[in-house]
């Protein structure tokens, strides 16, 4: 069996896939992924940049033909609805940054070498990657451009954002060819 290569992100796919495993638009055919799109629902964490919801928190976001709604998950009351008319991009920033290892003895280090335990340095443990990846959808308010900003801080968060960049962007693609007609 031979993969199946998407046509938006060129990553490769079993040769049943209808949907990019790695992007989220369809791959069945290319002419039937350029009219429709697949709804994709992902939980990612909310930093700000829409007025009904004011606080950071975890929201869920559910990426269809018509647009993106937002909806909280804790209280789980308030969801908003962004039209994919008023979409106009989607960015990734990766905003990861790297943490010194410290360095550390062993707490019997200062017993048995007091006086002379600042002239050795201990091991240093080794650095980490803090991961932090924001999605930043521009779009189009009532009487203003508007950014809602979302983020993920896991290891694969990146892929996840891109993924969801990749698939506002070919809605707002879709968007601009059935205007353009």
């Amino acid at each position: 069996m031979s993969p199946i290569y998407c046509h938006e992100c060129g990553r490769a796919n079993g040769s049943a896939a209808t949907k990019c495993l790695w992007c989220g638009v369809p791959i069945s055919d290319v002419f039937a992924s350029a009219s429709r799109i697949e709804t994709t629902r992902v939980e990612i964490g909310y930093l700000g940049g829409i007025d009904r919801l004011e606080d950071p928190g975890p929201v869920r976001l559910t990426i269809g033909a018509d647009g993106i709604e937002i909806a909280e998950l804790v209280p789980g009351t308030r969801s908003i609805k962004i039209p994919a008319s008023s979409i106009i991009e989607a960015n990734v920033v990766d905003s990861s940054r790297m943490v010194e290892g410290k360095r550390a003895r062993p707490a019997w280090w200062w017993l048995a070498l007091e006086p002379l335990a600042l002239a050795f340095r201990g091991k240093k443990t080794p650095d980490a990657k803090e991961h932090d990846y924001i999605l930043t959808i521009r779009y189009q308010g009532k009487n203003e451009v508007c950014n809602a900003v979302f983020h993920r801080v896991d290891r694969p968060g990146l892929a996840v954002v891109e993924g969801l960049a990749r698939i506002v962007s070919s809605l707002v693609r879709k968007k601009n060819t059935l205007g353009n007609d």
